[in-house]
């Protein structure tokens, strides 16, 4: 009786889990899944933070805090870095933010307004406090444009009924003849440009619903190339002349410049150059003219001008220029790159400077920007 007790008792102990050895190997399963639940939850409270921080970094209270603090080092080394700017130009950029204090530059880089105004701001704190050398003012304009240019990139337009009303488009002969105009207005059909009477009165305007090349500079100073068709011309009620041309969306924004350009009117001289070379060496040595001609700047930058002369003067040929408006003394030494002739008889003569001093660029810069 005691033995068929003891084998029952035996059995309900093994009835229930198994052997001892199938209890151990079961362990570890409900171990595996007790993990994997708390990693889930885990992923998901990363998840849900991260979820939560980002909306947090997109809300206006955010980005308003971000606006109203004072610009970091970080900041400035970050713009650098995302366009290639060389150490200089994050020393110069951080320069300016430091001396003006100035909020998160992130959020200043808006419009070529708002870039210029900065400049503007850090220059006249440089100038009372005499803290740039030359080379620095040189620097400083060299990132005052490019940075002008990183803003203009983030509006190139697609389309002509993207420009702006009140800017110039220009129009190229297929003789190479430049004709600016003036945008009056752009509807949904056409862009209708004002034109001078000499261009409306002239048996070499473009036939009507022929297609003809233009350039188009923007607001921010982008240059595009385009072909469009005439429609017609025009004539007012005020006897002004206006040009209808058709839209297109084909237009090719070109590389800008290494330098500002300002439109002007301004005397100027110019003088021819003789360029010796020496025997011993490639060393060029200039010697300058005594004949000195008046001329009329109509542009200019840091790395040349454009002179209108009545003298036509070839392309190739070395030329030095004065600009006295400017405070420049020295005469500038530059080649004539290429030679156009002018509705109004004249030429103009476009120059790249091949000698300057750092201290007449600056000047050019002061008189571009008008600091």
């Amino acid at each position: 009786m005691n033995e068929k007790l003891f084998q029952l008792t035996a059995k309900s102990f093994q009835g229930g889990s198994g052997s001892p050895l199938e209890a151990r190997q079961t362990a570890p399963t409900y171990l595996i899944i007790l993990l994997l639940i708390i990693f889930i939850l885990v992923l998901s409270l990363i998840f849900f933070l991260y979820k939560a921080f980002s909306t947090y970094l997109k809300s206006e209270k955010y980005i308003e805090k971000q606006k109203n603090r004072k610009t970091k080092k970080s900041d400035v080394e970050k713009i650098c870095k995302k366009n290639h700017f060389t150490s200089e130009d994050e020393e110069i950029l951080w320069e300016v933010c430091r001396l003006t204090e100035c909020n998160n530059i992130t959020y200043l880089l808006r419009t070529n307004a708002d870039v210029v105004d900065l400049f503007r701001q850090a220059f006249n704190i440089a100038k009372e406090k005499d803290c740039f050398t030359e080379h620095q003012i040189n620097d400083f304009f060299v990132v005052l444009y490019k940075l002008e240019k990183l803003v203009a990139q983030k509006k190139i337009i697609s389309s002509t009924r993207q420009m702006t009303e009140g800017s110039k488009i220009t129009h190229i002969a297929d003789d190479g003849e430049q004709t600016p105009f003036t945008i009056n207005k752009i509807n949904k059909d056409y862009l209708i440009a004002g034109i001078p009477p000499y261009f409306y009165n002239s048996e070499k305007k473009p036939k009507p619903l022929s297609k003809q090349r233009f350039t188009y500079k923007s607001p921010d100073e982008l240059t595009y190339n385009l072909v469009a068709r005439i429609v017609r011309y025009e004539e007012t009620a005020e006897k002004n002349h206006q040009l209808y041309i058709t839209h297109t969306e084909q237009l090719l924004c070109q590389a800008q410049r290494h330098y500002k350009r300002e439109f002007l009117n301004i005397d100027c001289t110019f003088s021819p150059l003789i360029v010796n070379k020496s025997a011993s060496s490639d060393e060029e040595k200039y010697i300058f003219s005594d004949k000195i001609y008046n001329g009329m700047m109509s542009n200019i930058s840091g790395g040349g001008c454009c002179i209108q002369t009545k003298l036509p003067i070839k392309e190739g040929q070395n030329i030095s220029v004065s600009i006295p408006e400017f405070g420049i003394q020295e005469r500038i030494i530059g080649i004539i790159k290429s030679t156009r002739k002018l509705p109004n008889e004249k030429f103009a003569l476009h120059i790249q400077f091949l000698q300057i001093s750092i201290e007449s660029r600056n000047k050019i810069y002061l008189a571009i920007y008008k600091f």
